[in-house]
This record gives structure tokens, sequence and C-alpha cells, in this order.
């Protein structure tokens, strides 16, 4: 059981969306979606995924440990005003930037910087059946396969 894992029995999807797979593969079918901030029920733990189970117990599956934290995640918004933020956005800021990084931003004018490109590239998605075929294809290692 992974460190992280012991003493802990629930944790927290800490991505923009979970895939919950079947078996722990990233070839096994996909059996739902969880999202930032959902609260899980870890059942098993191996060494890249989690035995997961949803809290109202109609979600059971595979998660890589990668997506999920022990760290409570809260995601709350106390007005409308002015406030724009999904879902994929909260969780890269719940991953934190270094304040060095924060600083070189603010030291180099980041109103000048253009993240257009990288905004079209997140809105990319691939099916499941189009991922493993590039994967085999490419004959990349999965790792996690357990």
């Amino acid at each position: 059981m992974p460190v992280f894992a012991a003493g802990n029995k629930n944790q927290y999807v800490s991505v923009g969306s979970a895939q919950v797979k079947a078996k722990a593969s990233q070839f096994a079918k996909t059996v739902a979606t969880l999202k930032y901030g959902d609260e899980v029920i870890i059942v098993e733990a191996k060494k890249e995924w989690s035995n997961i189970k949803s809290l109202d117990g109609k979600v059971e599956g595979w998660v890589p440990n990668s997506s999920l934290t022990t760290k409570k995640l809260i995601v709350k918004v106390k007005s409308n005003k002015g406030t724009s933020a999904n879902a994929e956005e909260l969780a890269l800021a719940g991953k934190g930037w270094s304040e060095w990084f924060e600083q070189a931003l603010e030291d180099n004018e980041p109103k000048s910087y253009n993240f257009t490109a990288v905004e079209t590239i997140e809105t990319y998605t691939a099916s499941d059946a189009d991922t493993i075929a590039f994967i085999k294809e490419g004959k990349l290692y999965l790792g996690g396969e357990e």
C-alpha cells in the first residue's frame, strides 16, 4: 500500500476529471468519470492504482493514484461576481505554483504572455479507443499496469 494511502481510507480527486476504470489498466473500460474534489473511499491501494468507491456507492472502479490526494479539496464560490474558474482551472490552481515561479512571471510582465495556443490545445480530447490505438501504435510504456 502506498504511503499516501496509509491510515486514510478517504481521498479526493485532484485533477479536473478522473476516469474510473473497470480494471487497474489504462486499456480497461471507463465505467465513470469523477470531478475535481470528489471524495472517494479507498477499497484497495496498489503501487500505481487504487480501487475506489464513491461515497454513495454508485461508482466503483480503479483510478490512477496520481489523480488522488489525501488533502480535502473544497470547491466553494462565495459570489458569482467576477468568478469564472471551472473545475479544471481550480485543479491546476490546487497544484500551486512556487513562489519563485510566480515572482518570475511578475518580473517578466505576465500580461505580455499569450496562452491562446495552450488554451486551444487544452480543448482537444481523444476517445478511449483513439488513446489506446495511439499507445499501441507508438509502443509506449503504459506504466501502472497491475
